[in-house]
Order: structure tokens, then C-alpha cells, then sequence
């Protein structure tokens, strides 16, 4: 035992004072930015097929050797450069885990931006990974200032190093060898992804090819005006359900409780995150992926380029809007894009008690109902109010037991795990809800609730796939609408028509003609949705043109 102990303590000495040598400080502060770039090498995956394997590797350590290269032709500084450059690849690749785990999509340029703005959304969604981070570059500054230049070979050779990398770089962002920038998989292509996004992102408008599609990014006021309001205006409370779908859409599971009455089928366009583009879609009236390769970073580009649709028409005629959101305002530029919606007061979790003190992934939903309720009570104006939970946000994966009753044999323990869970809160947030209404009910004002679910979790659309769901459609949620005066009043709204999904861009001209209000706008727009069978189609050049009138009933085309 003893002399095991000196051989320890002779080797740690030994390793020591090798270390403090300046020559092989900098080498040993980079090895461990390089370990971790071996690791994102095997770890991030590329799309199907052998040629994607390569291709994804390859990109990477290009963009590691570019890095390296321009910064060793710039300081002669080899061990420093080679630890910059993979501390940049991993600093990324860190940050498009962390942003996947929180919001389900993969990281873009705009999100760097988002960072610098508010650094409360680095630390609210990794405060450990980014300390670490930062910590550790300042390391590699220290073995900048310690490392001396290297006189081995000279600036000429490393600016043809920089020069062939970059060149290399260029020739895998050519066109033909575009990714598409619209995958949701954890540890995906994340470097091409993030590099071609700084040119790929921006939003684009269409062309509507006659007079009566009134899109995109600025409305047309004359076309949006109403032509009828009601003569009492109701109060309309929207509610996102995070996260929130039938759970009879699995094959295999039998949900237990009550699912929300009265529900119908709703066109999302993510799966298990980006819930930003489903507010997008609803505030703003227009389906996101019609606007290019950044449609799901849409909320990055919003501002000062989106108008709203309903809270700005609302806001018009006199009612107050607003929105109760379930984290803080500045985080992901939440309030910023809301606002940019029309949206007048919106209220964050700091700004309601029991929602600040408690864990963003511990909410129910009773806060942000009780804070609707009390916004209608207070407010003597009729109020537009759009409302987030986060009861459901993943993940859901609680280690269950398996209940041979409920999940069939196909199903996984993880599948199974995931799914008992998500029925427990689903329960919860169905009593939540009818608990709101009754609430309403009471109330003397007539108030309509809108009701929607954004997507499926994020951990069910990484472990299901599209053959575990009826119809193999993971795009597919539920809206329901109550009204104070008349109950459930789904079908209703739908004035007869019957389709396989209503898009959830089309929601708001369903609300506010439902509310007594009328304008070209909505009809024309209903219009749409009829002749596309409850899809937004603005765009198609088979709609009837100048359509003024909205043929009510009328069945949907095949």
C-alpha cells in the first residue's frame, strides 16, 4: 500500500512540473477542447445513407480546420489556435443541445443574436454548460499569452492552409449540397445546419396570384376592416395547451379520463417543439412554411416585418390584448414578437408570483386560468387574451412501470413510460381547464374560449414514429371553442362543414366570424379553407378569383 502511494504521489509531482514548463501548459489546456471534438465528430449524425455519414464528418472538421487555420495564420500560436477552433465547434454544438432540449429545433444563426440581446436566455437554459464555456476560453487565453509563435514554417504556408480549407467549405455550401434546415433531431447535422442557416433563413413572400389572398407579412388594411361587429363585443380568451394532443392518436395505448370535449382535428406544422410557429400561425393568420427556408425560426425574423391579424384588428375596435406567458418575456423573444402582433400587455411568469417562485417545468395550468380570470374581472374593456400553459412540456420519460392493460405489446417501456405520464397530466389539465370555465360561466360578460394544442411532446415525437400514430400523422392536435352563452360550441363554428383537419392559421377568421364579426378579410379567407378542405392555401392558383362571398355550407373539394 505504501508503496503504491509513492508511485502516485512520485507520477503526480513528475506530471506537475512537466506541466508548468510554458512549452506544454498550452498543448495541456488544448487537449481537452480537442478530446471534445473527437467526441462531436462521433456523436452528431448526418442524414441517411453512407454519403451522408461522410459528408457530415467531413463538414465539421472543415469548419474546425478553417477556424484553426485562420487563426494560426493570424498568431502563429498552433496549440492555442487548434483548442480556439474546437472550443468554437463545441460551443455550438453544446448550444444546439441545450436549445433542442428546451424548445425541440435545432440551432440557427439568429439564435446568436437572441443570445447577445438577452444573456438571461444563456443562463435560464444552460447556466453550467455556459460558465464552463466561458470559463475555459479564458484558459485558452492565458495559453495564448504563453505560447510562443512557432518559426517552423511561415505565413505564407498557413494563409494556403486557410485559403484550401476555406475553399473546401465553400465547395460543401454550394447548392447541391444543401441540408434541409428543418430538422428536429437531437445531434443532426448540426454544423451545416447552423452555417448554412446565416443565408438560408430569411423569410421570403410569396406572390398571391390573385386580389383575394391577402398575405403576407403586411395585411391589407382596407380588405381587414370589419363591415360587422356584434352589438355586446365578448371577451375571447385563446389557450395554447402545450404540448397537447389525443392520446388515442397512438396505436396500442388506451388513454384513461377524459380528453377535451368537444375537439376537433388541427393542422400543426412541428412536432415535438418550435411552439413559436403555432403562435405565429394563429397571431398572424398566415401558415409560416409558406414564407421559405426560416419558417421555423420565424419568431427571429418577426419583428418589425409580421402585422398580427386578430389582436391587431381587436385592438381597433376597442378591446384590450394581451398575453399570459409561462416563462419570462425576454426569453426567446417572446414579448418582442408577441408585441410586434398586436399585442398590448403581455404578462410573463416574473410578473405572476406563483409562477416565479417555481421551476419552469413544474407549472399547472391553474396559474396562467386564475391570471385570465382576473384580467377579465379587472379590465372594463372587452379583452382579447392569449394564454400559454406548460403542464405538458417534456419530457415525460418518469421510468413508469409498464401497464400491460394500456400499452400493447408493440409499445416499448420507454413508449409506455412516456405515455402513462402524459395521460396523468393530461387529466390534470382537462379539470384545470373545465375548472376555468366554470369560472367563466359566472361571470357577466360573454367570454368564447378558444382552445389549442401546439404539437406533441418532444419526447414522443423522438421515440414514435409516424407508423405508431392512426393515419401515420404526427402534425395533427385539437381545437376546441366554448362559449359562455351557449357551451361547447365547436361544431358550430364550423357552420356544418366537416374536414379532415382545420390548419391552425385559419383559427382566427373561424373566432372572429363565429364573435358576429364580418370583413372581406375573413371571408375570403374562409373562402380558402373551404375550397382546400380546411387547409391554408392562399396561394393556389385554382381558387376562385375575386371570391367576395363566402358559399356557406358548402362541402369541401376532394
Amino acid at each position: 500500500m505504501t508503496n503504491w502511494l509513492f508511485c502516485i504521489t512520485t507520477s503526480w509531482i513528475g506530471i506537475t512540473s512537466l506541466a508548468f514548463k510554458h512549452k506544454l501548459i498550452p498543448a495541456i489546456i488544448a487537449v481537452p477542447a480537442m478530446l471534445g471534438m473527437a467526441y462531436v465528430l462521433f456523436a452528431d449524425q448526418g442524414s441517411g445513407g453512407a454519403w451522408g455519414f461522410v459528408y457530415n464528418r467531413l463538414y465539421t472538421f472543415i469548419v474546425w480546420g478553417v477556424l484553426f487555420s485562420g487563426a494560426l495564420w493570424l498568431s502563429r500560436r498552433p496549440w492555442s489556435s487548434a483548442g480556439l477552433a474546437a472550443v468554437v465547434v463545441g460551443g455550438l454544438w453544446v448550444g444546439a443541445a441545450i436549445k433542442y432540449q428546451f424548445l425541440g429545433s435545432q440551432l440557427v444563426a439568429p439564435d446568436l443574436v437572441v443570445a447577445a440581446l438577452s444573456l438571461e436566455t444563456l443562463f435560464e437554459m444552460g447556466l453550467l454548460p455556459t460558465l464552463l464555456i466561458m470559463g475555459y476560453v479564458a484558459l485558452l487565453m492565458a495559453s495564448f499569452l504563453l505560447e510562443q509563435p512557432t518559426v517552423r514554417w511561415g505565413r505564407n504556408a498557413f494563409a494556403l492552409g486557410f485559403a484550401s480549407s476555406a475553399a473546401l467549405l465553400v465547395t460543401l455550401n454550394l447548392p447541391p449540397f444543401y441540408i434541409d434546415l428543418q430538422w428536429t433531431t437531437q445531434y443532426k447535422q448540426t454544423l451545416p445546419i447552423f452555417v448554412q442557416s446565416i443565408w438560408r433563413t430569411q423569410l421570403t413572400e410569396p406572390t398571391p396570384p390573385h386580389d383575394t389572398s391577402y398575405c403576407c407579412f403586411k395585411g391589407d388594411q382596407q380588405a381587414e376592416a370589419f363591415t360587422t361587429t356584434p352589438n355586446q363585443k365578448p371577451n375571447i380568451i385563446v389557450i395554447l395547451e402545450e404540448s397537447t394532443f389525443r392520446p388515442e392518436q397512438v396505436i396500442g395505448f388506451k388513454p384513461q379520463g377524459k380528453f377535451f370535449k368537444d375537439a376537433y382535428p388541427l393542422k400543426v406544422y412541428t412536432a415535438g417543439g418550435s411552439t413559436w410557429v403555432q403562435e405565429i400561425a394563429f397571431l398572424h393568420g398566415v401558415a409560416p412554411p409558406l414564407y421559405g427556408n426560416g419558417w421555423k425560426s420565424i419568431n427571429l425574423f418577426a419583428p418589425g416585418r409580421l402585422d398580427g391579424r386578430i389582436a391587431q384588428q381587436l385592438a381597433q375596435q376597442g378591446y384590450k390584448t394581451k398575453t399570459i406567458y409561462p416563462i419570462a418575456g425576454r426569453f426567446y423573444g417572446g414579448k418582442r414578437f408577441h408585441e410586434q402582433l398586436g399585442i398590448q400587455d403581455f404578462i410573463d411568469c416574473k410578473a405572476m408570483p406563483e409562477c416565479d417562485k417555481r421551476r419552469w417545468n413544474k407549472l399547472p395550468d391553474e396559474i396562467f386560468f386564475d391570471e385570465a380570470v382576473k384580467q377579465v374581472t379587472l379590465n372594463e374593456q372587452p379583452l382579447f387574451t392569449f394564454v400559454a400553459t406548460m403542464r405538458q412540456h417534456s419530457p415525460h420519460d418518469k421510468g413508469i412501470k409498464p401497464d400491460a392493460k394500456r400499452c400493447a405489446p408493440q409499445l416499448s417501456d420507454k413508449q409506455c413510460s412516456i405515455m402513462l405520464d402524459y395521460n396523468e397530466r393530461l387529466n390534470l389539465s382537462v379539470k384545470a381547464y373545465e375548472n376555468l370555465l366554470k369560472q367563466l360561466k359566472k361571470l357577466p360578460e360573454r367570454t368564447i374560449v378558444v382552445t389549442f394544442g401546439d404539437h406533441i411532446p418532444g419526447d414522443v415525437a423522438a421515440h414514435f414514429t409516424d407508423a405508431d400514430f392512426y393515419k401515420q400523422d404526427r402534425f395533427r392536435t385539437y381545437f376546441n371553442v366554448w362559449d359562455s352563452a351557449q357551451g361547447y360550441v365547436t361544431k358550430k363554428l364550423l357552420d356544418g362543414m366537416k374536414y379532415e383537419t382545420i390548419d391552425v392559421a385559419m383559427l382566427d377568421a373561424l373566432t372572429l366570424r363565429y364573435a358576429g364579426f364580418e370583413s372581406r378579410y375573413l371571408t375570403d379567407k374562409l373562402v380558402h379553407m373551404q375550397a382546400c378542405s380546411g387547409a391554408f392555401c392562399g396561394f393556389e392558383d385554382t381558387l376562385p378569383k375575386n371570391q367576395a362571398m363566402l358559399k356557406s355550407p358548402q362541402p369541401p373539394i376532394p
